[in-house]
């Protein structure tokens, strides 16, 4: 089985020459409990932003289960099962609390009560990748 997210070679340059990320390779297995430490500027915000679509990188690959995904934006990555989600979550302003929660997806493994407390095990087996 591959890992869950596998990074070849990835690098982020920005138009002045500042190098974020310089050829990172790294493999994430399912199931494996990952911390990305480091100080400010190391490029851990670069990174994760690079692997959820918001930042293009310039050389490397990024792959989900084994399927690249190196350049997807993040909807189409939402699609696949893979969001970035921030510290602190912020609701859409503009939009009505209903709206808001019509962002969301149905069918998500969590939605039914029931089902959460006599199969809890289903949540974990099918919830989304969080970066």
């Amino acid at each position: 089985m591959p890992p869950i997210i596998s990074i070849k070679d990835l690098s982020k340059t920005y138009g002045t020459g500042l190098s974020a990320l310089k050829e990172i390779n790294l493999d994430i297995d399912r199931g494996e409990i990952f911390a990305l430490l480091g100080p400010n500027g190391a490029g851990k915000t670069t990174l994760f932003n690079v692997i959820a679509g918001l930042y293009q990188p310039t050389a490397g690959r990024v792959y989900l289960d084994g399927e690249d995904i190196t350049g997807l934006k993040p909807h189409e990555l939402f699609a696949r099962g893979l969001l970035r989600t921030f510290q602190i979550a912020h609701e859409f302003a503009s939009l009505s609390v209903r709206d808001n929660l019509m962002m969301v997806p149905a069918g998500q493994p969590g939605e039914r009560l029931l089902q959460t407390w006599l199969k809890p095990g289903s949540l974990q087996k099918n919830s989304c990748v969080r970066l």
